[in-house]
């Protein structure tokens, strides 16, 4: 049997409470490591790679997209319909508005010929779009064909833009108005909403749009893809 003098238990919990420290101390040190390591790699990002081709992947279709940052951030995707020439079958291919990227590209479509035939602006997760967002059609991008093995990108180019808004209207508390007054307040908002509406159509700005693909852009567009981890991978003309 072993005895502890008073002393000794004193000393043995500050020995135990100085290890619990510094193996605290220890780990937070570490996780804090972590989490400088983890940022620094948000904050750089990783280069794009496209995907070995396979199965799966025999073809790469580019789409050519540029972005017009007019507010902080888009608020809508575009879904586009890829339609199959043959078969008429329908992919749906989301394309995310961001000033940064030149294109959007798809690897599932197998060999083929197809024809992008319609697009419709979806609202990002907490955000509605004005108006009734309707299904457009497109005539403007004509057929093209997916070989395996090979990158195509089409001769046309989507342009995103966002018209900016009017100054954001202050929430009138009506609940010690009279009837009367509510519904002159109301009359009052309704033409304010009408003369933004008025003022966001004189902007004659389209939020998508499909346009002829500049020779200067497709330029820049192809320095891009060189950049492009696995591009040797594939043929690209």
């Amino acid at each position: 049997m072993v005895f502890i003098a008073k002393n000794e238990t004193l000393n043995l919990g500050g020995n135990m409470w100085l290890k619990i420290t510094k193996d605290t101390f220890s780990m937070v040190r570490k996780n804090y490591s972590k989490l400088i390591l983890a940022t620094a790699l948000f904050l750089t990002g990783c280069s794009l790679s496209f995907p070995e081709p396979d199965a799966n992947n025999q073809t790469i279709l580019i789409i050519p997209v540029e972005t017009r940052q007019t507010l902080q951030k888009f608020v809508f995707t575009l879904d586009v319909s890829i339609e199959d020439s043959k078969s008429n079958e329908v992919s749906l291919h989301t394309i995310e508005p961001n000033p940064k990227m030149l294109f959007s590209y798809n690897t599932q479509l197998k060999p083929g010929k197809y024809k992008i035939t319609e697009m419709n602006r979806k609202a990002k997760p907490g955000f509605k779009l004005g108006g009734n967002p309707r299904p457009e059609r497109i005539s403007e991008i004509g057929e093209f064909e997916l070989e395996k093995g090979k990158i195509t990108i089409i001769d046309k180019m989507f342009l995103f833009q966002q018209p900016k808004p009017g100054k954001k209207r202050k929430r009138t508390d009506m609940r010690e108005m009279t009837e009367a007054q509510r519904a002159q307040e109301r009359a009052k908002q309704e033409a304010e909403r009408k003369a933004e509406r008025k003022a966001m159509k004189k902007q004659r700005v389209r939020f998508a749009q499909v346009v002829d693909l500049e020779e200067s852009f497709k330029t820049k567009l192809l320095e891009e893809l060189k950049e492009v981890d696995n591009i040797d991978l594939w043929k690209l003309e």
